[in-house]
């Protein structure tokens, strides 16, 4: 049965589909492994993440982007402070409250960690011209947009927005470590 776009749209559509969620697994074991050479997990490091983005950070912020409990979310907290990423601090303004500040000690191992993915994937990328990268990169907005979009209509989970937006809409917990 042949489409208006060509009999090879429905196999091109699986084998992206399916490379999608390759990618995805794929991701998840890579920052699985790199979360523990420093003793954390796949969640404490997207929540080493927020805390690099997100100003004045409070536990309970943390709790409602992430839609952990609030005991999960101080276990996080603790994980986080005892490998050297984050300090609880008072907040200046209202001493009750404790703000979740990164120490940016770590931002050199952490760059170093990430640094074979990121070249890699630069070099991946360095292969494709301009339109290419455009359309990759609209592919890659959509699909994190409808991931963010998805994720909201399930129970239990957060509603708000994440820190650390991209400008066209989308919602990062992979922002880059700073380059040192």
């Amino acid at each position: 049965m042949s489409t208006p776009h060509g009999h090879r749209r429905p196999e091109l559509i699986a084998t992206i589909e399916d490379a999608v969620r390759d990618n995805g697994g794929r991701g998840q074991l890579l920052h699985q492994a790199i979360a523990a050479r420093f003793g954390l997990n796949p969640t404490d490091m997207k929540c080493v993440d927020l805390a690099r983005s997100e100003p004045r950070l409070t536990a309970g912020r943390l709790a409602e982007i992430t839609g952990m409990s609030t005991s999960a979310t101080t276990a996080v907290l603790d994980r986080m402070e005892k490998a050297g990423f984050i300090e609880r601090v008072r907040d200046p303004d209202d001493r009750r409250r404790v703000i979740v500040a990164s120490t940016g000690r770590r931002e050199q191992e952490l760059a170093a960690a990430f640094a074979p993915l990121a070249d890699a994937m630069t070099a991946v990328l360095q292969s494709y011209d301009d339109d290419q990268l455009e359309v990759i990169a609209g592919f890659s907005l959509r699909v994190n947009e409808l991931l963010r979009d998805l994720t909201r209509t399930l129970p239990g989970t957060p509603a708000g927005p994440l820190p650390g937006a991209a400008a066209a809409g989308g919602q990062s917990l992979t922002t880059r470590p700073a380059a040192s």
